[in-house]
Order: structure tokens, then sequence, then C-alpha cells
């Protein structure tokens, strides 16, 4: 088996940037002062983004159970 070797430069180049961005936004954040953020957050209620989580976590959850039923009855089917 082939082994893999993995470059580090990319990553920590990746690394590097989006620390720097978060960083200068923070920044930017202290010196604009506070920002109000009501009219975003008042939108929605948490009922509702646990009703949307449990529903996606309710759909990968029927994928996997299809999948791994498929795979069962092509094992059985082959006879392994």
């Amino acid at each position: 088996m082939k082994k893999l070797k993995f470059n580090l430069k990319p990553v920590a180049i990746a690394v590097g940037a989006t620390a720097l961005t978060l960083a200068s936004g923070a920044v930017m954040a202290q010196e604009a002062g506070s920002i109000d953020l009501t009219a975003i957050t008042g939108a929605f209620k948490a009922s509702d983004v646990i009703t949307a989580v449990l529903a996606v976590a309710g759909v990968l959850a029927a994928i996997y159970a299809t999948v791994t039923a498929a795979k069962m009855a092509l094992r059985f089917i082959r006879g392994g």
C-alpha cells in the first residue's frame, strides 16, 4: 500500500491567513464600537434552530440506515 505524504506548507499558510483575518476583524469591531445584532438574533428562536438541526440529523440517519440495509442485502445475495 502506498504511503500518503502531506505537505504542511499550504496548511500553515491557510491557518496564518485565517488568523490574520480573524484578528483584523476583531480589531475593526473594537474600533467601531459595539455592533447591534438584535435585528438578526431576534429573528429566530432557539427552538427553530433545534428543530432544523434535528431534521437534518433525521435525514442523515435515514440515509445511513438505507445504505447499511443495501450493503447487508447485497452481502446476503452474494453469500458472503
